[in-house]
């Protein structure tokens, strides 16, 4: 799927996904929002990633006892 995805490519996938109320503009905003995100991802350097370059989010609770 590149960016030179159509509406009614848009309108065919909002229907799988159960969205069958979307009006034209609903889904040209939608098209238009596809577009975009494809285009950020395709320029992501992602190519020399690995598992171990994903971020952790790691949370750590200090426990204090004031009793």
């Amino acid at each position: 799927m590149g960016t030179d995805l159509t509406l009614e490519e848009v309108r065919r996938m909002a229907a799988n996904a159960g969205l069958t109320q979307l009006t034209d503009q609903h889904l040209q905003q939608l098209l238009r929002a596809t577009q975009v995100a494809q285009m950020r991802r395709a320029a992501m350097p992602t190519a020399d990633l690995t598992p171990a370059d994903e971020p952790a989010h790691v949370f750590h609770l200090n426990r204090h006892d004031d009793r």
